[in-house]
C-alpha cells in the first residue's frame, strides 16, 4: 500500500521502523494520559454541531509548514474573504490569531509532555525550555526560535483573549499541561481517541483508550496535519478540503540536513557521506521548486495518500511546494481555492 519514490531498502527499513517506535515510545503515556484525561472528557467529536451554509460546503486545514510564511499563506486566505470552515492545528493557531484569522477549530494530537503547550502560551515556560532545542531548530513558526518570555506572553495574551467558546478537537492522550491550559482558557472541548493500531489485536493501545474513555477513534496519519484533514472530511462531513502548510518536507535551497530534526539519528545510522540516501528530492510540480524529505515525513506523505486512495477522495493541496503530490491530490493556488474554482 505503500507510495515509493525510488527510495533505498535501507531507506524504506528505517521508514518501517518508524511505527513501531513510536509506539513503543509513546505507549504508556497514551493509555496512562486518556485514563487521566477522563474527568475533563465532557464531549465527543461525536456531539460537534454540523457546519452551516458555506462553512458545510469546503474547508482549509492550515498544518505549520514554513511554506506557511514563505508564501503568505494566512494573509491571503484572509484578504480572500473565504467563508468556509477553518481547521488549524494546535502548532499553527497562534499564527492563525497573528494573522487576524479566527480558526473554527483548533486540533491537538501530540502528547509530549513539554512542547505542545507552547503553541497555546505556556505559563511555564522556562522550566519547560530547559535542556530542549526543539524549539531553535525547528522551522514551523519562525518567531518561536527566539524563545523569549517577551513571545511566551504574547502568545499567553492572544489566547486568552481568543480562546473561550473556540472549539478545540482534543485528543484523548493530550498532556496534562495542554489539558490544563486550555480548560483555563475557556475552550470548548470536543475529544476523540486516536487510532494508533489494529483495535481487533492482542495488547491494542487504541482498544485500551477506548474502553477507558468510550471515546470515537479517528485516524491520525501520524501527524496532526493529516488528522485535521481526516477530522474535516469524517466528523465534519465536508467535500472539499485543502491544505496549506503541509509541507512534509524541507526547502532544499535555505535548509541544510543539519536543520532537520532527525539529522543526528540518520548520520548515526548510515554515516555523513550516505546522508542523501535518507533525504530523497521531491520536484514540485506546479514550481519545479525542490524539496527534500527524510523517513519520517515521508511515512506521514505515504499514510495520508493511502488514506486518500481509501477514502476516495480528493485533497486540494494550496502548500505552494513540499511533497505531497500523487493520485488523488490537486496542487491548486490558495488563491484559486478560496475564490471556488
Amino acid at each position: 500500500m505503500m507510495s515509493h519514490h525510488g527510495v533505498t531498502p535501507e531507506f524504506q527499513g528505517i521508514m518501517d521502523e518508524i511505527t513501531s517506535i513510536g509506539l513503543d515510545w509513546h505507549s504508556e503515556t497514551l493509555v496512562e494520559n486518556s485514563k487521566r484525561n477522563k474527568p475533563f472528557i465532557a464531549k465527543s467529536i461525536k456531539d460537534i454541531a454540523s457546519p452551516q451554509q458555506k462553512k458545510a460546503e469546503s474547508a482549509i486545514i492550515i498544518s505549520a509548514g514554513p511554506s506557511l510564511y514563505k508564501n503568505n499563506i494566512l494573509a491571503r486566505i484572509k484578504d480572500s474573504g473565504y467563508e468556509g470552515s477553518i481547521v488549524a492545528i494546535d502548532g499553527s493557531y497562534v499564527r492563525c490569531l497573528k494573522a487576524g484569522l479566527i480558526p473554527d477549530y483548533v486540533l491537538t494530537l501530540d502528547p509530549h509532555p513539554t512542547r505542545i503547550v507552547r503553541w497555546f502560551g505556556d505559563p511555564d515556560f522556562e522550566s519547560n525550555l530547559k535542556g530542549d532545542d526543539y524549539f531553535s531548530r525547528q522551522d514551523l513558526d519562525i518567531a518561536f526560535r527566539n524563545n523569549s518570555n517577551e513571545e511566551n506572553r504574547r502568545n499567553i495574551e492572544l489566547v486568552n483573549r481568543h480562546g473561550k467558546d473556540q472549539k478545540l478537537v482534543i485528543c484523548s492522550s493530550a498532556p496534562m499541561n495542554v489539558v490544563e491550559r486550555t480548560e483555563a482558557v475557556g475552550f470548548d472541548a470536543y475529544w476523540w481517541a486516536p487510532l494508533v493500531d489494529n483495535p481487533g489485536s492482542p495488547g491494542s493501545l487504541t482498544r485500551a483508550m477506548v474502553n477507558e474513555t468510550k471515546l470515537p477513534a479517528m485516524n491520525t496519519g501520524g501527524t496532526v496535519g493529516t488528522a485535521a484533514w481526516v477530522f474535516a472530511l469524517t466528523a465534519l462531513k465536508i467535500p472539499r478540503i485543502a491544505v496549506v502548510g503541509m509541507d512534509l518536507g524541507y526547502y532544499k535551497a535555505d535548509t541544510g540536513y543539519q536543520l532537520t530534526q532527525t539529522y543526528g539519528p540518520l548520520k548515526d545510522k548510515v554515516g555523513e557521506d550516505n546522508l542523501k540516501d535518507v533525504f530523497p528530492e521531491f520536484t514540485y510540480p506546479d514550481t519545479d521548486e525542490v524539496f527534500y524529505t527524510d523517513p519520517t515525513y515521508y511515512w506521514y506523505r505515504c499514510n495520508i495518500l493511502d488514506l486518500l486512495a481509501a477514502s476516495k477522495s480528493t485533497l486540494y493541496n494550496c502548500t505552494g511546494g513540499g511533497t505531497l503530490f500523487g493520485d488523488g491530490v490537486v496542487c491548486v493556488g490558495i488563491d484559486e481555492f478560496c475564490a471556488g474554482f
